[in-house]
C-alpha cells in the first residue's frame, strides 16, 4: 500500500530542506531550488515531488541566510556591547537567553548569556561584557531600559515567586514540570530521571501539552459541547506554549493537538500517520530549523513508535489497556533510542517500565501544581505525588543494566540503529507469530554471532568538542586537555620512581596515539615528584610553547633537572599567577592561584599549586593541584559554580571542604589516585562530604582514564573501553 500523497510531499519537502541545511551553503540551495521548480514546472505538475524538494531547497538557502546574520556567526572572543531582551530570569548559574535588539555588528537573533545578578524576565537592558566561543556573552555591566515588559513575562515571575513560596526546596522541580525552568534542578536528581528513561518529565515536551489540553477538554466537556470543548482545548494548548516561552518541542505538540481536535471535530478520521505527518508539515512551515532540531526528532519518532508498537499487538490482546500501553512504550524506546545514542550517549530500557508508573504521575502532577498556585492547600497532595514520581526515577535508576551509557556519536547509535531494523523486519507487513518468531530468532543469532567476532568500532575521537583526560598514572595527576581546534595543553605528567616514570610509560604514549608531536602550553602545578616527575620527559619529547608553574624553589633534583632543560631547550617559561589566562583556540585555562602575596608568605608546596579554571562556553572545570583547607578557604570569594572539579591532592582529608563544595556546586568530581595507596587515599571524610552533597565521584584507580567531552553547554564523562567485550561490560555497568 503506497503512502498518502501528503506524507509522500512532506518526506520530499523535508528531505530537500535537510539536505539544504546540513550539506549546502545558502547560494548553491537557492540555485538547485530554481534548477528543480523549473524542472517541476516544465513536467506540468506531473513529477510534484520535485516541486517539493524545491520549495524545501529553498527554505534552507533562507533559513541559512538569517542565520549568517545572527551573532553567533560574527561575534569573537572579546569584548561586546548590545541591546538586548532578556528571555528568562536567570538561573542559579547565572545563564539564560536573549535576543539581540540591536549590535554594533549589525547582527540580530537569539544568544546564550550570563549575568552577575538577576535582571527580570522580557526587560530591555544594554549590555557590555565579554564574548567566549561558542558564543556566550558574558555581562558585565547591565542596565535596564524602560518600557513594558510582555503579559507572558509578568504572570512566569508571578508564577515562579508562588512556586517558590509554595514548594520551598521541590520548587525547581515544579518549575521544571510547568514553567520548563531546568536552571536551577538538582543535577542528582537530573541524573536520577535520565537514567530512568523519564528525563522528558524534565523539560516541556508534547506530554506537557497533551496533558495540559486533555484536562481542559475533560473539565470543560463538563460545561460546553464535544466540539466546542476540544477546540477551546486546543486555544489553552496554546496559550500554554505562549506562557512557557513557546519552546520548540511545545509548539510542535500544539500543532500536532490542533490538527488532530480539527480531525475530529469536523469527524474526518485521517491515520496516525497522516495527522503526525501533516504536524510535521507545519512545523517545518513555521520553524524550519527544525529540520536539524534533535527535538524535532524525538518527538516525530516517539509518535511513530508509539504507534508502531500499539499496531504490533495481535488483535486477541487490544483489548487489555496495559498490554497497549506498554507496547506503545516499548515502540516509543526503540524507535528514539538511536537518536539518543547518537547525541546524548544514553538509552534507558528500564524506561519502557518506568514510564508505565512516571507518565500517570506526571499526568497528575502537573494540573495539581497549577491548580495549587489558586488554592494553596493543594500544594500537600501535589507534592506527594512529586515525591512519588522522585521516587518512581530513583528505584528505576537504581537497576542494574536499566540505564546504558556510551560515547555520543555514530559508534554509540550503529547497534540501536541495528535493533530498530530488527523490529521493523520482524513485523514487516504484518507476518504471523509464526513468521515473525522465526525472523526474531534469525536476529538474534546474528547479532550474536556479530559481536563475537567482529572486531570493536574505533571510538568515537570527539572532533569538534573540548576533551579533557585525567590520566590513570597512579598515585600522582596527568591531565590532558584538548581545544576543539585541536590545541593540546597538559597539566602535570604524573609520578617518577627509581622503578617507573609515568611520563614515559603513560603521558607519552597518550599522546603518540593521538599523533600529538607539540604541546602548546605545560602546566606543573607545584614541584612534588607525583606531579612533576614525567614534565621532564614530556619537554623532552613534545617541546612545549609555554612552561607554567608556581616559581617556589624546590631543593630537589627532579626541579633542577626540570629548570635545567628549560634553559637548554630554550623553552619559555613563566611563573604562574592570578591573573594570568591562556587562550588555547576558544578555550580558555585563568590562573585563579597563588598570587605573588600568597606565595611570599606560604612555604607549602601543596597550597603553591597552580590552581587552573577553564572555560568554555556555559562548561566550567577548576584543576586544584594539591591544595588543601587553607588555599581553598583563600579562594573561596574569587570562584563560582563549575560542572567538573578535579579533587585536591587526591581526596585527602584536608582538602575538599564543604565549605569550598558549597561554593563550587560541581556535578562530577575526579579523583587521580593509585589504588592501594599508602596514603589511604581519597579519605573516607572527603569522599563522605562529597557523596553529602550528591556529587557525581570518578575515580582514576577503580575505572582508569576518564575522559570528559563538552559541546560548550553539555558534557559527557566516560572511560573509553578499549575492546568489544570491554564496551560492553561498560554498557552495563556504567
Amino acid at each position: 500500500m503506497t503512502a498518502p500523497p501528503v506524507i509522500r510531499l512532506t518526506i520530499a519537502y523535508g528531505a530537500g530542506l535537510w539536505v539544504g541545511l546540513v550539506f549546502l551553503v545558502p547560494s548553491v540551495g537557492m540555485v538547485l531550488a530554481l534548477g528543480l521548480g523549473l524542472l517541476a514546472a516544465a513536467t506540468r505538475g506531473r513529477v510534484p515531488a520535485l516541486a517539493a524538494v524545491a520549495i524545501g531547497l529553498a527554505t534552507s538557502a533562507t533559513v541559512q541566510a538569517r542565520d549568517q546574520r545572527g551573532c553567533a556567526a560574527h561575534w569573537r572572543a572579546g569584548p561586546h556591547a548590545a541591546i538586548l531582551r532578556i528571555h528568562d530570569r536567570p538561573g542559579a548559574r547565572g545563564t539564560t537567553t536573549a535576543t539581540v535588539l540591536f549590535a554594533r555588528e549589525g547582527c540580530d537573533g537569539i544568544i546564550r548569556i550570563r549575568l552577575a545578578n538577576p535582571v527580570p524576565g522580557g526587560s530591555r537592558v544594554v549590555a557590555t561584557g565579554v564574548s567566549r566561543e561558542p558564543v556566550v556573552f558574558q555581562i558585565t555591566r547591565v542596565r535596564v531600559l524602560g518600557g513594558g515588559r510582555r503579559w507572558t513575562y509578568v504572570v512566569r515571575d508571578a508564577v515562579a515567586r508562588r512556586i517558590d513560596a509554595l514548594y520551598g526546596p521541590r520548587a525547581p522541580l515544579v518549575s521544571a514540570l510547568i514553567l520548563n525552568d531546568t536552571d536551577d534542578l538538582d543535577p542528582t536528581l537530573r541524573k536520577q530521571f535520565a537514567a530512568a528513561g523519564v528525563a522528558h518529565l524534565l523539560s516541556i515536551s508534547g506530554l506537557h501539552v497533551g496533558i495540559m489540553a486533555g484536562w481542559a477538554v475533560m473539565l470543560l466537556r463538563l460545561v460546553l459541547r464535544r466540539r466546542t470543548a476540544m477546540l477551546a482545548g486546543a486555544g489553552i494548548a496554546w496559550a500554554y506554549v505562549l506562557l512557557i516561552g513557546s519552546p520548540a518541542p511545545a509548539v510542535r505538540a500544539a500543532a500536532f493537538v490542533s490538527i488532530a481536535a480539527a480531525a475530529r471535530v469536523f469527524q474526518r478520521h485521517p491515520s496516525p500517520g497522516v495527522i503526525l505527518t501533516v504536524a510535521a508539515l507545519v512545523v517545518l512551515a513555521v520553524d524550519p530549523g527544525a529540520a536539524t532540531s534533535v527535538g524535532a526528532w524525538l518527538l516525530v519518532a516517539a509518535l511513530w513508535g508509539s504507534d508502531a508498537g500499539s499496531r504490533a499487538v495481535p488483535e486477541k490482546w487490544r483489548k487489555s489497556p496495559g498490554v497497549l500501553i506498554t507496547a506503545a512504550s516499548v515502540g516509543a524506546t526503540i524507535a528514539t533510542a538511536p537518536i539518543t545514542a547518537l547525541t546524548f550517549g544514553a538509552v534507558a530500557p528500564v524506561g519502557i517500565v518506568a514510564n508505565l508508573v512516571a507518565v500517570p504521575l506526571g499526568a497528575l502532577a502537573v494540573p495539581a501544581a497549577f491548580a495549587s498556585l489558586a488554592a494553596g492547600w493543594m500544594a500537600t497532595g501535589a507534592g506527594l505525588v512529586l515525591a512519588g514520581t522522585e521516587r518512581t526515577a530513583a528505584i528505576a535508576a537504581a537497576i542494574p543494566g536499566g540505564h546504558l551509557s556510551g560515547e555520543p556519536g555514530i559508534a554509540f547509535a550503529l547497534p540501536w540503529c541495528a535493533v530498530l531494523a530488527v523490529a521493523l523486519w520482524v513485523r514487516h507487513r504484518s507476518p504471523t507469530w509464526v513468521v515473525a518468531r522465526r525472523r526474531l530468532v534469525v536476529s538474534l543469532a546474528v547479532g550474536g554471532w556479530a559481536a563475537a567476532v567482529l572486531p570493536s568500532i574505533p571510538m568515537n575521537e570527539g572532533r569538534g568538542l573540548l576533551e579533557i583526560d585525567v590520566l590513570d598514572v597512579g598515585q600522582g595527576d596527568a591531565i590532558a586537555i584538548r581545544s576543539p581546534e585541536g590545541h593540546w595543553a597538559l597539566i602535570d605528567a604524573g609520578p617518577r620512581t627509581p622503578m617507573s616514570d609515568a611520563g614515559r610509560s603513560v603521558v607519552l604514549p597518550f599522546f603518540r596515539r593521538r599523533g600529538v608531536e607539540h604541546l602548546s602550553a605545560l602546566i606543573a602545578s607545584h614541584g612534588d615528584a607525583d606531579h612533576l616527575g614525567g614534565v621532564p620527559v614530556v619537554e623532552r619529547a613534545l617541546n612545549p610553547g609555554l612552561v607554567l608553574e608556581p616559581g617556589q624553589p624546590v631543593p630537589t633534583a627532579l626541579y633542577l633537572e626540570h629548570l635545567a632543560l628549560i634553559d637548554s631547550a630554550g623553552l619559555t617559561w613563566r611563573a604562574a599567577r592570578a591573573g594570568d589566562t591562556l587562550v588555547l583556540g576558544s578555550v580558555q585555562l585563568a590562573v585563579i592561584h597563588p598570587t605573588e602575596a600568597w606565595v611570599a608568605t606560604h612555604e607549602s608546596t601543596n597550597e603553591n599549586a597552580v590552581v587552573l579554571w577553564l572555560r568554555y562556553g556555559e562548561f566550567d572545570a577548576l584543576f586544584t593541584g594539591d591544595i588543601g583547607f587553607p588555599a581553598e578557604s583563600a579562594l573561596a570569594g574569587r570562584i563560582g559554580p563549575v560542572e567538573v572539579l578535579k579533587v585536591g591532592h587526591h581526596g585527602s582529608a584536608g582538602s575538599s571542604g564543604g565549605p569550598w563544595l558549597d561554593r563550587l556546586r560541581p556535578r562530577v568530581a575526579v579523583i587521580s589516585v593509585g589504588k592501594e595507596n599508602r596514603y589511604g587515599h581519597p579519605s573516607p571524610a572527603a569522599l563522605g562530604r562529597l557523596r553529602e552533597r550528591g556529587i557525581e565521584v570518578r575515580r582514576t584507580d577503580e575505572g582508569g582514564t576518564v575522559t570528559i567531552r563538552s559541546d560548550g553547554r553539555y558534557f559527557w564523562v566516560t572511560r573509553p573501553p578499549t575492546s568489544l567485550p570491554e564496551r560492553l561490560h561498560c554498557l552495563i555497568t556504567s
